[in-house]
């Protein structure tokens, strides 16, 4: 098949991107007239970019779950080194019991970097959005298989059958892009809330603008990967 660009279709092979980005539209050649090849193609990029979005979402999880779960062990080592230094050191009649207060810092500070960055609540909504993905990219599937089924003759039949594919594609496009919207929501939520609680805590003033909410659906989700790093 040639799609609009003038390119021979191929066996499209997955590249492992950073950022979630849009596929580029199936955009049919001039005077293609088949609609069944038309919805094969809407049908193969909507699965395209529904699977794109799980494997970011499993890929980002998987870096958060890491850094996560290092920090709060690191805290809770540092948090028991903390409570025993000052007891051997009394045991023992040293003078190290002050660095057990240094180490309880650190724990604290550990458990402070993984609040303020959203971590462990970051890579929970990865869990949550990717498997609401997979379980929308999965009904579309069997919706579809059900549709294959159908058997039409007559031109009015076909005609309709034609139509409700194209409204499983279309809701699978924006059942995907709803997901990612509400998870994005989320997360500038948690991140303002965060920066506002530091503000207080640190006594810095608070920021004067606040972004505003057409920015909320405009800001890439990979840009995420900026808190960890």
């Amino acid at each position: 098949m040639v799609i609009g660009n003038g390119n021979v279709d191929r066996p499209h092979h997955r590249i492992p991107r950073r950022d979630m980005t849009i596929r580029p539209f199936p955009v049919p050649a001039e005077g293609q007239q088949s609609r069944h090849v038309v919805l094969d193609r809407l049908r193969e990029w909507a699965e395209g970019q529904a699977e794109d979005s799980v494997a970011w979402y499993l890929r980002d999880k998987a870096v958060r779950r890491g850094i996560s779960r290092v920090l709060r062990g690191c805290a809770i080592l540092l948090g028991i080194a903390g409570g025993v230094v000052p007891l051997v050191s009394a045991a023992s009649a040293g003078s190290g019991a002050s660095w057990g207060y240094v180490l309880l810092a650190m724990a604290g500070g550990c458990l402070a970097f993984d609040h303020f960055f959203g971590l462990s609540s970051a890579w929970m909504r990865d869990i949550a959005t990717a498997q609401a993905l997979q379980r929308a990219l999965t009904e579309f599937r069997l919706d579809w298989a059900t549709e294959e089924l159908c058997t039409a003759t007559e031109d009015h039949e076909v005609d309709l059958v034609v139509r409700r594919r194209e409204k499983l594609i279309r809701a699978l496009v924006m059942r995907t892009a709803e997901l990612v919207e509400a998870e994005t929501d989320e997360w500038l939520s948690e991140f303002r809330s965060n920066i506002g609680d530091l503000s207080r805590r640190s006594g810095w003033p608070a920021p004067a603008a606040q972004p505003s909410a057409g920015f909320a659906h405009s800001v890439e989700p990979a840009a995420r990967q900026s808190d960890v790093t």
